[in-house]
């Protein structure tokens, strides 16, 4: 559910409520004093957009960064190091 944030005419106290989609914000009460004289404030919105269309972050480059520098560190290795073992159990 969204969170509003809300300004009572009341009472001068700004709050924020938890509400589904289909509430109607004239029905908020405020919670200081009680009174349903709460308007809905413009705030920001927060999004996440997932796809091919999504910009990558900060947190996301670095992350691939990290993985070009592992490979690179793997690709120095002599034959065999940092190899899995031979997992296959011994069975006489």
């Amino acid at each position: 559910m969204p969170l509003y944030e809300y300004h009572c005419e009341g009472c001068g106290r700004d709050f924020e409520e938890q509400q589904s989609l289909n509430f109607n914000p004239a029905e908020t009460d405020c919670p200081y004093c009680n009174q349903k004289k709460a308007v809905r404030k413009i705030s920001a919105v927060s999004m996440s957009i997932k796809g091919p269309t999504r910009k990558p972050r900060t947190s996301d480059i670095k992350a691939e960064q990290g993985m070009k520098k592992a490979q690179e560190v793997l690709n120095k290795l002599p034959p065999g190091w940092g190899k899995r073992g031979d997992t296959t159990p011994n069975v006489d």
